[in-house]
Protein backbone atom coordinates (compact mmCIF):
# COMPACT_ATOMS: atom_id res chain seq x y z
CA UNK A 1 0.00 0.00 0.00
CA UNK A 2 1.21 3.29 -1.13
CA UNK A 3 2.15 5.92 1.55
CA UNK A 4 -0.24 8.49 1.45
CA UNK A 5 2.37 11.41 0.85
CA UNK A 6 3.24 9.68 -2.35
CA UNK A 7 -0.05 9.86 -3.27
CA UNK A 8 -0.63 13.37 -2.54
CA UNK A 9 2.59 14.16 -4.23
CA UNK A 10 1.93 12.33 -7.23
CA UNK A 11 -1.96 14.10 -7.39
CA UNK A 12 0.33 17.49 -6.98
CA UNK A 13 2.02 16.79 -9.97
CA UNK A 14 -0.59 16.02 -11.93
CA UNK A 15 -2.10 19.05 -10.76
CA UNK A 16 0.58 20.86 -11.73
CA UNK A 17 1.35 18.79 -15.60
CA UNK A 18 -2.27 20.21 -16.10
CA UNK A 19 -2.09 23.36 -15.10
CA UNK A 20 1.67 24.17 -17.02
CA UNK A 21 1.57 24.97 -20.88
CA UNK A 22 4.71 22.97 -20.88
CA UNK A 23 7.06 20.96 -18.65
CA UNK A 24 10.85 19.59 -18.81
CA UNK A 25 12.41 16.68 -17.40
CA UNK A 26 15.92 18.07 -16.05
CA UNK A 27 18.74 16.48 -14.78
CA UNK A 28 20.37 18.31 -12.47
CA UNK A 29 23.08 16.90 -10.78
CA UNK A 30 26.20 19.08 -10.22
CA UNK A 31 24.32 22.02 -9.08
CA UNK A 32 24.93 23.46 -5.74
CA UNK A 33 22.09 24.96 -3.61
CA UNK A 34 22.73 28.31 -4.79
CA UNK A 35 22.67 28.12 -8.53
CA UNK A 36 19.68 25.20 -7.60
CA UNK A 37 18.12 28.83 -5.96
CA UNK A 38 18.99 31.06 -8.55
CA UNK A 39 17.73 29.11 -11.22
CA UNK A 40 14.43 28.52 -9.13
CA UNK A 41 14.30 32.45 -9.27
CA UNK A 42 15.13 32.38 -12.86
CA UNK A 43 12.25 29.77 -14.12
CA UNK A 44 10.07 31.86 -11.65
CA UNK A 45 10.71 35.37 -12.94
CA UNK A 46 9.45 34.12 -16.29
CA UNK A 47 6.27 31.77 -14.83
CA UNK A 48 7.03 28.55 -14.51
CA UNK A 49 8.11 26.56 -11.05
CA UNK A 50 10.78 23.95 -10.28
CA UNK A 51 10.27 21.15 -7.86
CA UNK A 52 12.13 17.62 -7.61
CA UNK A 53 10.44 14.79 -7.55
CA UNK A 54 11.06 10.74 -6.95
CA UNK A 55 11.71 9.51 -10.52
CA UNK A 56 9.26 6.51 -9.83
CA UNK A 57 6.55 9.33 -8.98
CA UNK A 58 6.75 10.90 -11.98
CA UNK A 59 6.26 7.96 -13.80
CA UNK A 60 3.56 7.27 -11.99
CA UNK A 61 2.23 10.45 -12.69
CA UNK A 62 2.61 10.48 -16.34
CA UNK A 63 1.31 7.27 -17.28
CA UNK A 64 -1.89 8.88 -15.24
CA UNK A 65 -1.94 11.58 -18.25
CA UNK A 66 -0.94 8.40 -20.96
CA UNK A 67 2.07 9.38 -21.65
CA UNK A 68 4.79 6.64 -21.59
CA UNK A 69 8.53 7.63 -21.24
CA UNK A 70 10.41 5.12 -24.14
CA UNK A 71 12.75 4.36 -20.63
CA UNK A 72 13.05 4.46 -17.27
CA UNK A 73 14.16 7.37 -15.55
CA UNK A 74 17.73 7.99 -13.85
CA UNK A 75 19.34 9.80 -11.91
CA UNK A 76 18.12 13.27 -10.22
CA UNK A 77 15.09 14.36 -11.90
CA UNK A 78 13.52 17.85 -11.78
CA UNK A 79 10.39 18.73 -13.13
CA UNK A 80 9.81 22.69 -14.48
CA UNK A 81 6.46 23.86 -15.10
CA UNK A 82 5.88 26.87 -17.62
CA UNK A 83 2.74 28.28 -16.83
CA UNK A 84 2.83 31.28 -18.64
CA UNK A 85 5.09 31.37 -21.48
CA UNK A 86 5.92 28.12 -23.36
CA UNK A 87 9.60 28.46 -24.13
CA UNK A 88 10.83 31.41 -21.61
CA UNK A 89 11.94 29.46 -18.42
CA UNK A 90 12.99 26.42 -20.61
CA UNK A 91 15.55 29.31 -22.19
CA UNK A 92 16.80 30.06 -18.81
CA UNK A 93 17.61 26.51 -18.00
CA UNK A 94 19.15 25.66 -21.54
CA UNK A 95 21.05 29.40 -20.86
CA UNK A 96 22.20 28.22 -17.70
CA UNK A 97 23.34 24.46 -18.75
CA UNK A 98 25.22 26.52 -21.58
CA UNK A 99 26.68 29.07 -18.98
CA UNK A 100 27.58 25.77 -16.58
CA UNK A 101 27.08 22.83 -18.34
CA UNK A 102 26.04 20.96 -15.01
CA UNK A 103 22.21 20.75 -15.95
CA UNK A 104 20.35 19.15 -19.27
CA UNK A 105 17.59 18.21 -20.34
CA UNK A 106 15.97 14.81 -20.38
CA UNK A 107 12.58 15.09 -22.26
CA UNK A 108 9.90 17.92 -22.43
CA UNK A 109 6.23 17.42 -22.42
CA UNK A 110 3.71 20.10 -24.78
CA UNK A 111 0.30 19.36 -25.26
CA UNK A 112 0.22 16.13 -23.15
CA UNK A 113 2.88 14.84 -26.07
CA UNK A 114 6.24 13.40 -25.07
CA UNK A 115 9.06 15.75 -26.67
CA UNK A 116 12.40 13.57 -27.41
CA UNK A 117 15.49 15.68 -26.64
CA UNK A 118 16.33 16.72 -30.34
CA UNK A 119 12.26 17.98 -30.30
CA UNK A 120 13.01 19.90 -26.87
CA UNK A 121 15.69 21.29 -28.90
CA UNK A 122 13.74 22.79 -31.82
CA UNK A 123 10.96 24.14 -29.26
CA UNK A 124 13.75 25.83 -27.65
CA UNK A 125 14.82 27.63 -30.61
CA UNK A 126 11.46 29.48 -30.93
CA UNK A 127 11.44 32.53 -29.96
CA UNK A 128 9.49 34.01 -26.82
CA UNK A 129 5.90 34.68 -27.09
CA UNK A 130 6.66 38.38 -26.76
CA UNK A 131 8.90 38.57 -29.45
CA UNK A 132 6.02 36.73 -31.24
CA UNK A 133 3.82 38.83 -30.49
CA UNK A 134 6.24 41.81 -31.74
CA UNK A 135 6.91 40.37 -34.47
CA UNK A 136 3.34 39.86 -35.03
CA UNK A 137 2.08 43.51 -34.50
CA UNK A 138 5.07 44.95 -36.73
CA UNK A 139 3.85 42.58 -39.53
CA UNK A 140 0.59 44.01 -38.63
CA UNK A 141 1.72 47.51 -39.11
CA UNK A 142 3.85 47.36 -41.94
CA UNK A 143 1.31 47.21 -45.17
CA UNK A 144 -0.55 50.00 -43.01
CA UNK A 145 2.19 52.21 -43.10
CA UNK A 146 3.35 51.19 -46.47
CA UNK A 147 -0.32 52.20 -47.78
CA UNK A 148 0.09 55.67 -45.83
CA UNK A 149 3.51 56.08 -47.33
CA UNK A 150 1.79 55.63 -51.09
CA UNK A 151 -1.07 57.94 -50.31
CA UNK A 152 1.19 60.55 -49.05
CA UNK A 153 3.91 60.42 -51.75
CA UNK A 154 1.69 61.61 -54.63
CA UNK A 155 -0.01 64.80 -52.68
CA UNK A 156 3.65 65.43 -51.59
CA UNK A 157 5.29 65.20 -55.29
CA UNK A 158 1.70 67.58 -56.25
CA UNK A 159 2.84 70.01 -53.84
CA UNK A 160 6.22 70.09 -54.57
CA UNK A 161 5.78 70.24 -58.15
CA UNK A 162 3.33 73.11 -57.80
CA UNK A 163 5.53 74.80 -55.49
CA UNK A 164 8.55 74.71 -58.00
CA UNK A 165 6.07 76.02 -60.80
CA UNK A 166 5.09 79.15 -58.56
CA UNK A 167 8.74 79.76 -58.13
CA UNK A 168 9.71 79.89 -61.48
Amino acid sequence: MPATKKIEQVKTVIDNLKKSKSVALIQYQGLNALDTAALRAKIKENGGSMEVVKNSLITIALKELGIDLPETLSGPTSLAYCYNDEIAPLKEIDKINKEKNLTSFKYGIYENKLLSLDQLKAFLGLPSKSVLLSQLVGDLINPIQRLLYACKFNQTQLVLTLKAMSEK
